[in-house]
This record gives structure tokens, sequence and C-alpha cells, in this order.
């Protein structure tokens, strides 16, 4: 599947809360609490966690989920496996919230 972003979405990278994440991720410190990534939905404002940015960022309707699922298991350096399962929980999750359509290759 090839996830494609809803262009209804605005979204903006917090680019010094995302490094300050990374920082906290390569110390091995408490980052799933930062809000790094700002997406707004009609008159709803969202964060995302340095995880979820790295995923969303990468969501153009070209790479596949199995892609965006190797790259975000070598960034972290987590095992392949959970990551896919991961990665596709977090598609479905705002796919069923309109913000990503989902096509088959």
């Amino acid at each position: 599947m090839r996830p494609k972003r809803n262009p209804e979405v605005v979204w903006r990278l917090e680019k010094g809360i995302h490094a300050l994440a990374w920082d906290k991720a390569r110390m091995e410190e408490e980052y799933e609490d930062l809000g790094v990534l700002t997406l707004v939905v009609g008159e709803s404002i969202h964060q995302l966690n340095l995880v979820g940015a790295e995923i969303w960022t990468r969501i153009n309707g070209i790479n596949s989920a199995e892609k965006i699922s190797v790259e975000i298991a070598e960034l972290f350096g987590w095992e392949p496996e959970e990551t896919r399962e991961a990665v596709m929980e977090f598609l479905e999750g705002i796919g069923e919230r309109g913000w990503v359509t989902m096509r088959r290759q």
C-alpha cells in the first residue's frame, strides 16, 4: 500500500523541537511526549511526536508502507517486524481520521 497525505491537512515540522527530540533519542532519554510536527485539520490542531513525524514526512503517495517501515526501523534501530506493525497501526489510525488515503500498489 502507498499512503498519500490528504491535501486539506496543513502541517509544519517544528524544527527546534524536532532537533531537541532527536538529541534526547540519541541520549536514550524520554522524547515520546514532545510534539515535533503540527497538523491543522479543519479547525483542529494536532501534534505528532518524533516517530509520528518521521513517518508523516515520508508519506507522499510514492513511498510504500513497507519502504517507510524499513526506513523507520533503520532510523531508530528497531526490529523490522515490530516496526512494520507499528507503522501500519499508525497509518491505519490516521487513515481512519481522513488524514491519509491508502492505495494498493
